[in-house]
């Protein structure tokens, strides 16, 4: 074990989790030890929550590590990594707590451990602040396979906000990413495809969903193609998601229904952002971009792209990311405007 202890300082930047789930998933890799001190200071509760301490529970888990501050609300943590053990993982987050971020923060270690993995995570997989499971499958584990890890995941029931109880199915093989992502131009739209889905509620409202986003879509000229889908679930909900494929890339948008919102509503959302990311030369969604700088980061060679939005969660995690890896990471564009990322 490295014996330098890296501090963090939670409060840093965008300082919400995703500053400790991406420390978790590199300490757990290159066994460096790390503390980090104003856990999401700037959120409204600070500290750990259900899907955070899970986070960090499940991490420690596949690693063996020692661990100080694993309480709800801790607003500390110190975390000692030991060898990464693949194996079959049950996660329970116990609420409506994001399955898909807990999922992020033990995959990469995972994939680099010497033997397939299958976990099973049960919280909330469409819930907000976070990308739902259909995300990952449609759009975060398309680039993922392209750059060299193998998994799959299977959505065995949906858990929406309050109730929670999704449960999520993965497997993970062995990888080494080998193949740095260069995409220097989307290249022309060849069409969108969509998923209108509801939970618990009149497949009507799953039709309206369908019907105003190819109304949208239709309005632009842009071929499509959506499909309905009832999905399992505990609790009661919906979701439009819309994936744009191009020549030489993909994007992503999705929305999700809630009470009182209008099905009409939450197609308009998705279809908006949509369209926002064809106003610019963006390569993959602004939400990618900053989930692919681990991945891209534990790749040899040159990597690049053109996000529509430089968000400060990018920034965030990329400073994160070069105090574990031996990273260059060049941005060339302004906070929330379209910019070039290029990771060496």
């Amino acid at each position: 074990m490295n014996n330098d202890v890296i501090e963090i300082d939670g409060s840093f930047g965008e300082g919400g989790g995703q500053i400790l789930r991406t420390a978790l998933s590199l300490s757990a890799i290159t066994k460096r030890p790390f503390e980090i001190f104003n856990i999401r200071a700037n959120r409204k509760i600070p500290g750990l929550s259900y899907q955070h301490l899970q986070a960090v529970n499940a991490t420690s888990q596949i690693c063996n590590a020692k661990v100080v501050g694993n309480l709800l609300r801790s607003t500390d943590l110190k975390f000692y990594p030991g060898e990464v053990k693949a194996g079959a993982y049950r996660l329970d987050i116990g609420t409506a707590g994001s399955v898909s971020l807990v999922l992020q923060t033990i995959f990469y270690p995972l994939s680099l451990a010497n033997k397939p993995s299958s976990i099973t995570i049960i919280g909330g997989t469409h819930v907000s602040h976070s990308p739902c499971i259909d995300y990952l499958m449609q759009q975060w584990l398309y680039f993922l396979k392209k750059i060299g890890f193998d998994a799959e995941i299977e959505t065995l029931r949906a858990g929406y906000y309050p109730r929670g109880g999704g449960e999520v199915f993965i497997n993970i093989n062995p990888a080494r990413p080998q193949h740095p992502i260069r995409i220097e131009d989307r290249g022309r739209l060849i069409q969108v495809m969509g998923i209108s889905a509801v939970s618990n509620l009149d497949i009507n409202i799953a039709f309206r969903q369908q019907t105003q986003a190819k109304k949208k879509l239709l309005e632009q000229n842009i071929p499509h193609e959506i499909s309905m889908r009832e999905t399992p679930a505990l609790g009661r909900g919906t979701m439009l998601l819309l994936v744009g494929k191009f020549e030489h890339s993909q994007c992503c948008y999705f929305s999700l229904g809630a009470i009182g919102k209008r099905a009409e509503t939450v197609a308009d959302e998705a279809c908006n952002e949509f369209f926002s990311f064809l106003e610019t030369k963006g390569v993959i969604d602004e939400h990618l971009a900053d989930q692919l700088i681990i991945p891209l980061a534990l790749t040899k060679g040159t990597s690049q792209f053109t996000t529509p939005r430089v968000t400060q969660h990018l920034l965030t995690n990329i400073e994160i990311v070069k105090l574990f890896l031996p990273v260059t990471v060049d941005i060339l564009g302004n906070l929330n405007e379209e910019g070039s990322v290029k990771i060496h």
